[in-house]
């Protein structure tokens, strides 16, 4: 009886023992698994901190000390990238451009999504396919034809053209995320409307529209970043230098002041500060759009 009962001791780890190893693997864990998003988070934000701390040194401190904090700061390379590089002019034309692609698709994109989320007809699967086919579509694969039409038809340095060409690539993806998020929401609340005598119209402005702000939030920012940051579309058919978007002036002015590191890190940091700022301001928003419409259905 008490070899057996040796025996059946025999490998077995005590319970102190047992919870230390388990609380020692899993602090291990935890303690990787923040070191590597510590890690990612340095690779992200070290092209933002260069660009900054370059923006407003003189280039032989960029040359000699590429990644310490300046001695002094010299502002004059923004006031020289925004009106000698003309920055300030092309940051305008984008801003123009970017808002009225954003307020083109929200609008027609709630309007789309709203019928394919709440309405039933014949043809609502073809059209929200319609709709969503645009995805898969390379934009670049559409620059010969889009080229030969805007030249036949004169519509070089257009910019409500140019505005249209935008919402039509941006649509795809709005009504999509729109179309999930509006299905989520509980079909009550528009019998209540009814029952009040509300229109469908009014329906859509005073409790889909509001409830749906997350969503268009973060719809908002993916196509603010496509529209910001694209420079095929801008570059093929915008020709007058007044009418240029950031994107191509960025481009220019490298290429005419390839000396000037200190001005072109300046017009960069112009250049990203919009989207960083649009992001932060929305972030909440765009957290919530997602994984409500993940999670709805």
């Amino acid at each position: 009886m008490q070899g057996h009962a040796n025996i059946s001791k025999v490998g077995v780890v005590p319970k102190r023992n047992y919870n230390l190893y388990y609380r020692f693997i899993k602090y291990l864990k935890k303690t990787v698994f923040y070191l590597v998003l510590i890690f990612y988070s340095v690779l992200c934000l070290y092209p933002i901190y260069f660009s900054l701390i370059s923006s407003v040194k003189k280039n032989v401190e960029i040359f000699n000390n590429p990644f310490m904090f300046p001695t002094q700061f010299h502002f004059e390379n923004y006031k020289r990238a925004w009106e000698v590089g003309k920055v300030g002019i092309y940051f305008k034309n984008s801003v123009v451009l970017t808002l009225s692609t954003l307020f083109v698709a929200a609008l027609v994109g709630t309007f789309a999504a709203y019928i394919l989320s709440r309405y039933e007809f014949k043809l609502k699967s073809f059209v929200y396919v319609f709709f969503t086919a645009g995805m898969m579509i390379p934009i670049q694969t559409t620059i010969i034809p889009l080229s030969y039409m805007f030249g036949k038809f004169k519509l070089i340095d257009n910019y409500p053209v140019l505005i249209l060409l935008f919402t039509a690539f941006n649509l795809s993806m709005t009504v999509f995320i729109l179309t999930g998020f509006m299905k989520g929401i509980p079909k009550e609340l528009e019998e209540a409307a009814v029952i009040d005598g509300c229109s469908a119209f009014r329906i859509y402005s005073s409790i889909m529209l509001p409830l749906s702000m997350p969503a268009i939030a973060t719809v908002s920012i993916f196509n603010f970043l496509h529209t910001w940051n694209n420079l095929l579309y801008p570059l093929v058919f915008i020709s007058k230098d007044s009418l240029k978007t950031i994107s191509i002036g960025l481009l220019t002015f490298f290429a005419e002041r390839t000396s000037d590191y200190g001005g072109v890190m300046a017009a960069v940091v112009i250049t990203m500060l919009p989207p960083i700022i649009a992001y932060i301001l929305l972030q909440e928003k765009v957290e919530k759009g997602l994984t409500a419409g993940a999670v709805k259905g």
